[in-house]
């Protein structure tokens, strides 16, 4: 059966609904994916108005009701966002529509009525108004589904990174970089690969500090917990290697020779990424399949009919592809 991807709202104020109306001007991306909305059917009107009107708003109450047609936008309608809801600013009834999205979204997948999620831009204030008081999407996801450790990849158009650490201030990563921690990272890293990539997968590890710490002049991290952590992974039989020194790493083309690269902190992985185009956001210790958009809700540009829906479609290809091999080894 061809796989439903469930694509939330994202933050109301934001450009979330304006992307996703664009998405669906595009007819390949019908053809390519089945997908259904989790958000708010008349704010999806109103904004289809404005910038596509021959695109249909079609409220459904469950995946089996939804047309996967083009021009088309099947919708499960929470009717949660209030008309009057301020464009391009935080606010708890955003932060709660955005919640309500993305939960319903997971109860969806934990059900298997859709093969996979995909989330458009959230705020994290507004979450955090609304007393949800995550870091981010990683972090939500996890507690929805009861998942302890959830990590994010990014998938770019020559690299993949993961991070160990990743929605923290700078002067907290380096007391979270654990042997554990970076172990941790290395095996599921390679367990996803496995299961959407190749069977035996090639992973670069950078370090911590400047240089990887060089022979630990500049900090003890690399000796004390990231290499301990290569070598046994190394001692199960994972191809992994280092600590490199990330800027050496990736001023070559380390998507030649490796799989994926495992980062320390956000940026330090996220950085490279981008440097080389658009990437998709991939979650990584879930009972389900999740992606995003690489971009936020861009409050500066809503209303305008600035934004571009191109990242989010790819998120949906992504969704669509990884759920396509998750599904044939079942």
């Amino acid at each position: 059966m061809e796989a439903i991807i469930a694509l939330t709202l994202g933050d109301p104020a934001g450009i979330g609904p304006e992307i996703i109306v664009k998405a669906f001007q595009d007819e390949q991306l019908s053809i390519d994916t089945r997908v259904l909305v989790i958000g708010d059917a008349e704010l999806l009107k109103k904004t289809a108005k404005q910038i596509a009107p021959e695109i249909l708003i079609h409220s459904v109450t469950s995946p089996k009701e939804a047309w996967y047609q083009t021009s088309t936008i099947d919708v499960i309608d929470l009717n949660n966002v209030p008309e009057a809801l301020p464009l391009g600013k935080p606010s708890a009834e955003g932060g709660k529509a955005s919640y309500e999205a993305i939960q319903k979204a997971v109860e969806l997948a934990l059900k298997n009525e859709v093969a996979a999620i995909t989330t458009a831009p959230i705020n994290k204030q507004s979450l955090h108004l609304a007393g949800h008081t995550f870091p981010g999407h990683t972090e939500l996801l996890g507690h929805l589904t009861d998942s302890k450790n959830p990590s994010l990849m990014m998938e770019g158009n020559l690299l993949r990174v993961v991070l160990v650490t990743t929605h923290l201030p700078l002067d907290q990563v380096k007391s979270q970089i654990t042997e554990e921690k970076v172990l941790q990272s290395i095996r599921q890293t390679n367990d996803w690969l496995q299961k959407h990539v190749t069977d035996i997968p090639s992973i670069a590890v950078v370090g911590l500090n400047p240089h990887s710490g060089d022979g630990g002049i500049f900090g003890q991290e690399e000796i004390e917990f990231i290499l301990p952590a290569i070598k046994i992974a190394q001692q199960e039989g994972i191809q992994a290697s280092g600590p490199y020194p990330a800027d050496s790493l990736f001023q070559r083309t380390a998507s030649e020779k490796y799989d994926a690269v495992i980062c320390m902190y956000h940026d330090q992985g996220m950085i490279p990424v981008k440097m080389n185009g658009m990437g998709v956001n991939i979650t990584m210790g879930l009972p389900i399949l999740r992606t995003s958009v690489d971009h936020g809700t861009a409050y500066d540009i809503v209303g305008r009919n600035k934004a571009s829906a191109e990242n989010l479609k790819l998120a949906l290809r992504t969704a669509t592809r990884l759920s396509q091999s998750t599904l044939s080894m079942q």
